[in-house]
Parts: C-alpha cells; structure tokens; sequence
C-alpha cells in the first residue's frame, strides 16, 4: 500500500521526509520503503491550444498554437489523434526532461517550427493501463480548464513523495489510508482528524421496491447498499484520478473512480451496478450454480462452480462476490441510476475465489486479510456523499440491509506490572496510556490492570500479548534495555524416555549401523504393508501428494525405501536404523496415539573381501544378535524369548520371530519375503521393529558387583536328535529348568541335518556349563543335574540323546 504524503496531509500534520517516515514506521514493525515520483520529469506546463489547423506537408501532423502563460503563443507540432481546439494539455517545454532519459528540444518537423510536445500520460510515465481509455491512444486533456503555464506535473499529482507500506497479512487495516493515518500517526504522537460523511438529507428517500437476499449467510458478515438516480456519468475530477493512478488504479468514469476511492480510503472494497439492470431490481448472495457464467468482458468469461459467492440478479451472475464485478450490470456512460454494495465477505472464501480464477487483485487483497465491519456503512454513506458531489444524482435511497453484524470493539485487560516485567522496562501508567491513546484505544485503569477497549479497525488484536507488542513497538524496539531474563532455575535435561532412547540409539551405532531419519507420512499401500499391531488408519485431511497421505503404522516401510534408494546406485551392504513414532489410532476416535518405535535393517554383506577375509552375506543370526545386543541393554527382569510366527504379512514365513516377554509381544525380527524384496527391487534384507514405550515400561533388575569365581568350572557337552519343528529356544529353556542351581549358561554349537539322519528330525549339539561359586564341584553332582537334564529332555520333546 502507497502513502501518498499530499493525502496524508488531511489527516494528520506531516513535517518529514519520506526517507524519515519511511525509516521510524519500519521501527515500529511494518517494513516501509520511500517513493518518489517523477524525479526524471521537468518543465512540464499547463497549455491551452487556442487554435489548430493542418500541418501543410502532413496529413495527420496539426500545428497547434498554445498559450503557456506567456505573453505569445507557441506554435507545436502534434500528431495526436484526439487533439482539438480549446483543449487544456499537458506541454512538455524546451529542454523538459521525459523518463528514460528523453530530452524536449525546440526544433522543425517537416519544415515546421514546433516548441516542445504536447504529452500522453504514458510518455510522463504512467503505465498505459492506468491511462483513461479514451486517452491511452492519444494526449491527456485535463478534465476542467487550468492556469496556462501553471506546473502540470503538481496538478498531475506526478511529484507526490509516498511511503510503501509492505504490510504483513495481520496488519490489513492499513491497506486505507485512514488506517495507515492512525499507524503513522501514532508513530509521531499525533492523532488524525477524519471528517464523517455527511448526505444531503433532502435527498434521502424510502425506497421498498429494491430486495437484497443473502442466501449464503454463513460467508456472509454484512451486506449493506444504497441507490441513487439519475447520476450523470463523467469523466471524475483530475484530484481523484491522479491519486487512482498513482494507487494502480485506472480511472474509468466518476461512479465507479468513487467507489474506488473509497476502497483506497477506507480501505472497504465497493461495488456498483446499474440499478436498471436488475432483474426486478432484487440482488441475491448466494453460492453459484454449476454452469454458471461470469462475463468479464468480451474475450474473458470465467467458469463457476458450487464454491464461489456470486452476486445475482435473477439467474444472472453479476459479480464474484469480493473478487470482480462483470459486465451485466456494469456501470457505463448510458447508466441513469445506482445501486451501490458495501460488505463483509468471509476471506478464506473470497481467497480461494480469487485464486481458483485468477483473479487476485485490490478487493480481494484486502477481504482476505480482512475488512473492517464496524466501516462497512461509513465507507457506504462516503461513497454515496462522492458520487452525489461528481455526478449530482436527484435521490439517494435509505440504508438497504442484506444481512448486518453488529461490530463489537474486543476488550483486553493487562497488568502494568506484567507488560514492564516482559519488556524488561520501567514504563509507568501514564506513559502506557498515552501510548495506547495515540493507537486511538480506549484505556480504563483500576489500580495495576488496564482495561483497553480495541476499535473494530484492528481485529488483529485478541489477547494481552497483542496489546503488549503494541506497546513495545510504539514506544520502540530501539529503546529497550538489554536484560537478563528472569525466572525459576530449572535443571536441564533428558527425559526418561529420551534418555532411554538415546541410548538405544548408542547400542545400535556401536553395532556399525547408521541412523535414518524418514518422513512420518507414507502411501496408501506403504501404510497396510507392516501394520502388524493392526491398527486403524489415520489419513491426513490435505495431503500434499499420494506418496504423503497416510500416517505410518510401522518403520519398517521407510528403511526398505532407503535399501532401494541405496542399491540403486550401487551401495548394496546397508545397515540401517530408525527410531520414531507410529501412529495408532482407536477406533471411534479422529487423533491417533503417537508411540515411540525402533527399528533396523540390514542387506547384502557384513564387511567386504580382503587378502585375509571374505565377505559374508547377512543372515537372520545377525539381525537377531544385534536385537539381542539390544535386549540385553535394556537389563529388564526376565527374559525375552523368539517366537516363530507366519502370520506377518511380507515377512518370510520360515524366518520371522515375536519377540516375547511373558506372553507380550514387544515387536518383531526376521527376514523380508521374497516377493516383497522382488517388488521392491532389493536383496536379502533383515529387519527388526521394536515398541520402545513398552520396553521402557518393563521393571529393571537390579545389579551387584560379584567377586571373580575362585573355583574352576566344569562343562559337558550334549547332542540329542530332536524333531525339525522343535525350536532349540524351547530346548534351551528346558535345559535350564532342569539343570540345577549351578548350571551357568548353554551354548549351541552344533546343528545337523542330512546324511544318517532321520528324515523330519534334526542333530543338536550344546555345551553347558556348571560352577558353584562357593566350592569345587564334584563329578557326582554335575552328573546328576546332567541326567536330570537328559532325562527332563526325553520326557518332553521325545529326544534320543547321542
């Protein structure tokens, strides 16, 4: 938004430059730059051409005689179609500088004397499509007679100085120019003076025969209008339209120049139409229907759905509602009579309007950051007061009513004590007040709380924090002290379960794995393909691609992606691990359960070949010792145990494994089905998943210091033949149950199947070993607790000992 300082003069005294406007408004929050205009045009006068005719050796070139204020005429030579007599023109002099750095010299065209040029808009540097229409192919003409010689370049508003504004979308009260009076005035502790609209109450009559219907009441905040006859449409006084142009605003004729002042203003987007357009002369708000039509204008017609506002009469569209008005009840030089709009539309609506056509511009922008509803009808009756002083209409209606919100200024209290201790300041309550005062905020005060009532022009402001950071940027960002913050010591630190997983995180990096870090969203397919806790989907409401759709149940997903990623650009020996959360969601219920996992993969070989060593592919023993390594960490009471299970999808049915502690699944291990890798283009791949809240959950044993064994150790080695279907866990265990209180640890070290074994049954070897701590073991006591163990063996798993 550009401040232009000879407008800013009516509201408040201005006695700095731009570069110091500019620079003290930027302090204060909102970034501003200053504006100069026309700093490359000189000698640039009022000419009145008081008499024309042919040039003789040209049949477009006119010479032109043009008073300049002298005491003589000057002759100039101008080929301008639309030059006449008793015209009033802009007349670039002898050695009058134009942009790009074209110089006026006094000269002959085609054996003419000609003394300077008479100008365009364009050739002063307004961008064409801001020029009138009738002017844009030819020179400007002032719309009133003005002082020959006078300087044209003041009266073109072309030496204004502003201050744009780059506002941030929370701050839209100042896309008018009496907000932007308040936000600068406060700056320099000066309030503006605005003058209300006053209409001409001989005119004002009741007037039933116009209905409004606001159907879409829902995106509707206020609907307000007003009709006027017999207007004469014009071209609008030069004031108006040099400050529309050096807006971007083009000048189209005093009806609807008005109602784009007003927008500029007050920042309250208007609308007129032709009254006598109208269908019956009614108006409906309401949501379009599919097939509808917005004509634009002859080459542009938009398409409408059941999502955009319009603005109807009968089943014509006139209008998107706060984006763009069409040509069916447009204003134009044969209109007779009104109706005018002011509203408050829902942004978000009007947003998505003005993108889905391509059609942003000043409305829009200013509906979708938000529009003042408490200006709605002031911004309506000085729109109504403009035209009526350009165009002299002969009745004004009432206040048409669609649908009317009531503005209600939003209140906030604050602690004086409070605001001082989180600026780090000292401010007193006068000085507090003075600084809400000049931002035009009501202040009540009883003792150390203030009770700030906040004008509807800033509904940006809810809570005491808003009304704090007014208070610091007024009274400046530059004035405050640099402080300690003050509070509460606390002792920093992990949590429990940070810490817990932290070191999970260790084991695995000392396992010679790296960590991935995955995005928590994944496809439709990715979320089904290892949801083993079989929880329900949680799919996000916009997602941005397909691949970014679902919430993830498992890690798993994730790190097949990475293996591919890896192996597609030959790096085929991965070991990887990621700790993160999954998502799972009760049934009945929108939010899922956020719950920490672990979980790791590994393909291809554990190390590479040397002079002295060859490379070993991974297998399902080296996923499951690093998640044993893992497990034994984690120092719980009790112990885990592998389970065999078929049931995972995409896992291989003959190597997976629950990994159980008492009857609980804690997770999985186990090897990636076949089809799967070959779907996914990878090799052999391992992995493991792991609910780290249910381990951290799991009780601790404690652990004692015991001195080395004094006495010797004594192991006897055991080979049974045992069933295939038998897992050598179960025998372990057994092994242990039965083994007695000095049976230390067993070991596998053998396992056979083949040649001179019977077929469906396997050979297993184990070594064990006994000690007692306290005392020599004699060979009848290991010999007992070995035939226990024989024995319990033969009795449960139908063994034949070797």
């Amino acid at each position: 938004m550009k401040i232009s300082l000879d407008w800013l003069k009516e509201y408040i005294p201005v006695n700095h430059t731009v570069e110091e406007i500019a620079n003290k408004v930027s302090l204060t929050g909102i970034e501003s730059a200053p504006v100069k205009l026309g700093e490359d045009l000189s000698n640039l006068v009022v000419g009145h051409i008081t008499d024309i005719k042919p040039h003789p050796d040209s049949d477009h070139l006119n010479l032109c005689q043009v008073d300049i204020g002298e005491s003589e005429d000057v002759q100039i030579v101008c080929g301008a179609p639309n030059v006449a007599k008793d015209q009033y023109v802009i007349v670039a002099l002898d050695g009058a500088d134009l942009p790009a750095g074209k110089k006026i010299k006094r000269g002959e065209i085609r054996g003419q004397e000609s003394n300077g040029m008479i100008c365009g808009l364009d050739e002063l540097g307004v961008k064409e499509n801001l020029v009138p229409v009738k002017y844009q192919k030819g020179i400007f003409v002032f719309p009133e007679a003005e002082k020959p010689g006078s300087d044209a370049k003041e009266l073109l508003g072309l030496n204004d100085q502003m201050v744009d504004l780059d506002i941030t979308p929370n701050r839209a009260d100042t896309l008018g120019m009496r907000g932007a009076a308040w936000e600068i005035g406060a700056t320099y502790d000066e309030k503006p003076s605005f003058t209300n609209p006053e209409i001409a109450e001989s005119k004002v009559k009741n007037v039933s025969d116009v209905n409004i219907d606001v159907k879409a009441s829902d995106l509707v905040i206020d609907y307000l209008a007003r009709t006027m006859t017999n207007v004469t449409i014009g071209e609008s006084p030069l004031w108006i339209q040099r400050r529309l142009w050096n807006q971007g605003i083009q000048p189209v004729n005093n009806v609807v120049d008005a109602a784009n002042y007003v927008m500029i203003e007050f920042g309250e987007p208007i609308q007129v139409y032709d009254l006598d357009k109208l269908d019956n002369k009614s108006i409906t708000v309401e949501m379009a229907k599919e097939g509808h039509k917005l004509v634009l204008d002859s080459k542009n017609t938009k398409d409408l759905s059941n999502k955009d506002l319009v603005i109807n009469t009968g089943d014509t569209t006139i209008g998107l509602a706060g984006v763009a008005g069409g040509t069916e009840a447009a204003v134009t030089s044969d209109t007779k009579n009104i109706l005018i709009e002011s509203a408050a539309f829902d942004g978000a609506s009007i947003r998505k309007a003005a993108q889905r056509h391509d059609l942003r511009g000043d409305a829009s922008n200013r509906f979708e950051k938000g529009v003042d509803n408490g200006a709605v009808e002031i911004s309506l009756n000085r729109t109504v007061q403009l035209i009526d002083s350009i165009a002299d209409a002969s009745s004004i209606s009432q206040v048409l009513v669609g649908k009317e919100t009531p503005a209600k200024p939003t209140v906030i209290k604050a602690s004086v004590s409070h605001v001082n201790r989180l600026m780090g300041i000292e401010l007193s309550t006068p000085e507090m007040i003075k600084i809400l005062d000049r931002l035009g905020f009501l202040v009540e005060q009883d003792n150390d709380e203030l009770t700030v009532t906040i004008p509807t022009r800033r509904w940006d402001m809810s809570i005491e924090a808003d009304l704090i950071e007014e208070i610091m940027r007024i009274y400046g960002y530059d004035n405050l002290k640099g402080t300690l913050p003050s509070g509460n010591e606390t002792n920093g630190g992990y949590t429990p379960q940070r810490t817990f997983i932290n070191k999970l995180k260790d084991v695995l990096l000392s396992e010679g794995m790296d960590e991935a870090i995955n995005f928590a969203l994944v496809s439709k397919k990715e979320v089904n393909d290892f949801n083993v806790i079989k929880t329900n989907l949680t799919r996000v409401l916009h997602p941005m691609t397909e691949d970014h759709e679902y919430l993830r149940t498992s890690l798993i997903p994730g790190l097949i992606k990475n293996i591919a990623y890896n192996k597609a650009r030959n790096n085929s020996d991965i070991s990887l691990f990621e700790e993160g959360r999954i998502f799972d969601r009760d049934e009945g219920t929108d939010r899922p359960n956020e719950v920490e996992y672990i979980a790791g993969a590994i393909s291809g070989n554990a190390g590479s070949d040397s002079w002295n060593t060859k490379a070993k592919p991974f297998d399902f023993y080296d996923i499951k010792g690093i998640v044993e390594e893992l497990l034994e960490f984690i120092n719980v009471e009790g112990t885990f145990e592998f389970s065999p299970n078929s049931d995972i999808e995409n896992m291989h049915p003959g190597q997976t494994a629950m990994i159980m502690m008492d009857d609980r699944a804690m997770g999985f291990v186990g090897k990636i089905h076949p089809a799967y890798q070959a779907d996914h283009n990878i090799d052999d791949t391992y992995v493991f998943e792991l609910n780290v809240d249910d381990l951290l959950a799991l009780g601790k044993k404690n652990v004692k210091a015991q001195s080395a064994p004094k006495y010797p150790s004594v192991s006897r080695d055991l080979a049974i033949l045992v069933s295939k279907d038998i897992a050598s866990g179960d025998i372990v265990k057994d092994i242990f149950a039965n083994g007695g209180e000095y049976l230390k640890d067993v070991n596998i070290f053998d396992v056979y199947q083949g040649k001179n074994i019977e077929i469906g049954h396997k050979s297993l070897g184990y070594h064990l070993i006994f000690q007692n701590p306290n005392d020599t073991l004699t060979d009848d006591t290991v010999e007992q607790a070995f035939t226990q163990v024989k024995t319990g063996l033969i009795n449960k798993f139908d063994v034949e000992v070797r």
